[in-house]
């Protein structure tokens, strides 16, 4: 038994190293979409809003649909980010600076964004 246990942790880990199918790093998300820079490099807000401790984080859907559509500061990243890009920093946001909330899957924005009436944004080879 522990050598299937072994044998599947190896088969887990090795599909991260096939390109395309690794999860998207959420801090590397928050620094590359420049969450940093409006939310602070550790979630204490500034020109946006404090990430770290703010309950609203708690609800999933909630944060999905921020994310998807702006506010009237924050731009929307609809367009821009796809949803496992998403779905980490989501979960990054939701997971670091005292935040337990819990993950985000690429599912739930999937999800938000049809409930939201708002398309996935085209791929490079998609037309």
């Amino acid at each position: 038994m522990p050598h299937r246990v072994i044998a599947a942790a190896l088969a887990f880990l090795s599909l991260s190293s096939v390109p395309g199918l690794a999860s998207p790093d959420g801090a590397a998300v928050y620094t590359s979409a420049r969450c940093f820079a409006c939310h602070g490099q550790m979630g204490d807000g500034g020109v946006g809003p404090r990430l770290a401790g703010d309950r609203m984080l708690a609800i999933s859907q909630f944060v999905a649909a921020r994310i998807l559509l702006g506010t009237s500061v924050m731009p929307a990243f609809s367009d821009n980010l796809k949803d496992e890009e998403i779905a980490a920093v989501a979960t990054y946001v939701r997971t670091n600076w005292g935040n337990q909330f819990g993950s985000v899957s690429a599912a739930d924005v999937q999800a938000t964004r049809k409930l939201l009436g708002i398309a996935e944004p085209r791929t490079a080879g998609s037309k």
